[in-house]
């Protein structure tokens, strides 16, 4: 007689690619094996192993300004004759300040008051940078003694956004005589900052209920994003008309820009942050990016998406965009992008109300970012992260999609689990649960120290290495359930993991 068997051989399955990212939005089957149901503090390489992310480290040791937050925070250059040089610089309760050569210390170069509570928007022009907040007249600095007022538009007071676009510099969502013009942008003379004409604006979609909300220049194109919408400028090179937007300008994109410093250039388009997720603009069409992490996003303050900030850090493929966790006021999750991976993570331990990318020694690139206490960091640094100047563990965690092994009827047994990890002298945490439990079931930990001395540690002459930084290990499990789900974790200060791969048996019992 027919029946169904109660034992079967084991399955072996392995998983070398670990580099999906997270997928939050998706139902429990519809994760993919290099996916992650949920984690914290995890980069990605390229390879399809998972790191946990590095700390950061504190640039001054104490507050600029009485613990006040970083309301802008710029890398400028400059050239002195042909000499380069270049400055920290940042904005923090209603003055300027500078830093050389990232030496700790915040100079004080303020000249007229700035309005605090405004993000400043900086731009690099002519050896000197342009500083606007949607507050003030627009200020500028070039490299010695203090900020001053530079020269705009007849009756201009106030201006929110700064950039330099085929060697002339543009002023957007203005206040002009009192009135203001939101929709307006102006531009100076070619290669003049200082010569402006009151006759040379264009009023983008004036009217239409919205007002722009950043200017970024995108190849041969000065991009203008509104609310709900997105506009091109472009230089014609006529002396008369310098600048027109064809047809209105309007782009094909069916969204807009919510968060003026969310827009970042990446590979060859601009990334943004729109009312419903992240996307990413070609120059004429938007397509969106965050479609796996919809009910992450959805999970943070909404009203607080308009103060997001960003920046690209190129060496490791990766766009950082601030956010604030529910219930909260001030930003303190980072969500990264990884864009040759095309892969999600959150970052958490930070609370960037700024963030920008440095070029040290005008091709190191670094990201930092200014916090809500008047401290700067240098980010992606070292084990450990450091607010306040004071050492925290970065507490990180990786829990694999829920594995079914293309079984979805038996209960199944896995004894085994094979892990291949980067040994270091840290300690991991192992954890597995079945059939969905939402807390750790069954949590081992795993020494990932080699049997071997460690490379920097040993005595020479004495010391004996690993052939290879390398490990792997058998984990015995014990539990049963229709799927299973493993985490990997560490926070412990002064320790790191990298995780390269694993492999399962998956030995199926019974279907009761």
């Amino acid at each position: 007689m027919a029946g169904i068997p109660y034992t079967s051989s084991s399955i072996p399955t392995g998983s070398k690619s670990l580099n999906g990212g997270l997928n939050s939005t998706s139902g429990a089957f519809g994760v993919q094996d290099n996916e992650s149901s949920d984690l914290q503090n995890i980069d990605f390489d390229k390879f399809g192993s998972i790191l946990k992310r590095n700390g950061y480290a504190s640039l001054n040791t104490a507050s600029i300004t009485g613990s006040t937050k970083v309301e802008g925070l710029h890398w400028y250059e400059y050239n002195n004759s042909g000499v380069y040089g270049s400055f920290a610089v940042c904005a923090s309760n209603g003055s300027l300040y500078k830093q050389d050569d990232l030496d700790g210390v915040w100079d004080n170069i303020t000249g007229p008051a700035i309005t605090t509570g405004n993000h400043c928007d900086f731009e690099n022009f002519l050896n000197e940078v342009y500083i606007t907040n949607g507050a003030d007249i627009p200020l500028k600095w070039a490299g010695s003694g203090t900020a001053s007022v530079m020269a705009v538009p007849s009756g201009l007071t106030a201006a929110k956004y700064v950039k330099q676009f085929s060697n002339y510099l543009f002023l957007g969502n203005v206040t002009v005589s009192g009135i203001t013009y939101p929709s307006r942008i102006y531009w100076s003379a070619i290669k003049d900052t200082s010569s402006w004409d009151a006759a040379n604006f264009i009023e983008i979609a004036k009217d239409d209920g919205q007002e722009i909300t950043g200017m970024k220049v995108l190849a041969d194109r000065l991009v203008i994003y509104k609310r709900r919408a997105i506009y091109n400028v472009f230089f014609t090179g006529d002396a008369d008309i310098p600048f027109i937007l064809p047809g209105g300008g309007k782009s094909n994109s069916s969204v807009g820009c919510i968060a003026p410093f969310s827009i970042q250039e990446v590979e060859n388009g601009h990334v943004f942050l729109a009312p419903d997720g992240i996307y990413y603009y070609d120059g004429m069409n938007s397509y969106k990016l965050s479609h796996r992490i919809t009910k992450t996003l959805d999970s943070f303050n909404q009203t607080n998406l308009n103060n997001a900030v960003s920046c690209v850090h190129k060496a490791k493929n990766r766009y950082m965009l601030s956010f604030t966790s529910s219930g909260m006021t001030e930003a303190d999750r980072v969500v990264v992008w990884d864009y040759f991976n095309n892969a999600f993570s959150v970052y958490v331990g930070i609370a960037p109300c700024s963030l920008a990318t440095f070029f040290v020694s005008s091709f190191e690139e670094r990201p930092y970012f200014g916090d809500f206490d008047g401290f700067v960091y240098r980010m992606d640094t070292g084990t450990d992260d450091y607010p306040l100047n004071t050492a925290n563990a970065v507490s990180s965690y990786f829990y694999t999609n829920w594995k079914a092994f293309d079984d979805l009827c038996d209960q199944k047994g896995v004894p085994h689990v094979y892990l291949y990890y980067q040994t270091s002298n840290s300690v991991l945490t192992f954890a597995y649960s079945y059939d969905f439990e939402t807390t750790d079931q069954y949590t081992q930990t795993l020494t990932l120290a080699t049997a071997t001395d460690t490379y920097g540690t040993g005595i020479y002459g004495t010391a004996v290495y690993a052939g290879s930084g390398g490990g792997s290990t058998r984990r015995d499990l014990t539990g049963r359930g229709r799927t299973v789900r493993f985490k990997f974790a560490n926070a412990t200060l002064g320790e790191t993991f990298r995780m390269d791969g694993f492999g399962t048996y998956a030995h199926l019992e019974t279907n009761v």
